[in-house]
């Protein structure tokens, strides 16, 4: 298995696992918005991507978004997506993916990496966990949906 960064490139190896990922959380898949989206995020640098690739195959991938904290005055992630591919779990990837955000972060500076994931997802919030990401019990999330 090898951990690649996405350039604007490599859109459609990643566009499969994009839209594997919104059919898992059960999200309309549109397949030109979503390279377009994709694609956009990348040629802009608003996002970094890192994919998975086992004998030239894309198999998981995770989207990391640049935010900054203001009372430690650094960077950090925001990792909101994390997806691999259904015929190729339980072999380390996800495990992979994480170790590279990981290592993003070390480079980078940043005073840590956060995330969320459905309250039922037990697998991966097993996963987070045991790399040492702790849920938070001190602070609400809220969101205000502007639809």
């Amino acid at each position: 298995m090898t951990i690649f960064q996405a350039q604007a490139k490599d859109v459609d190896k990643i566009i499969p696992l994009y839209l594997g990922y919104r059919r898992f959380y059960q999200v309309e898949v549109n397949e030109a918005q979503a390279r377009a989206f994709i694609l956009q995020r990348l040629q802009l640098n608003e996002s970094t991507i890192f994919y998975a690739d086992i004998d030239n195959q894309p198999v998981g991938f995770t989207q990391l978004y640049p935010l900054y904290c203001s009372l430690e005055m650094k960077r950090i992630w925001l990792l909101y997506d994390l997806f691999v591919d259904e015929t190729a779990r339980k072999h380390g990837i996800a495990q992979a993916l994480i170790n590279r955000a990981e290592q993003l972060a070390k480079e980078t500076d940043s005073v840590f990496i956060m995330l969320s994931t459905a309250t039922d997802n037990m697998q991966a919030q097993a996963l987070y966990e045991k790399n040492g990401f702790v849920r938070d019990n001190d602070f609400f999330v809220y969101n205000k949906f502007m639809k």
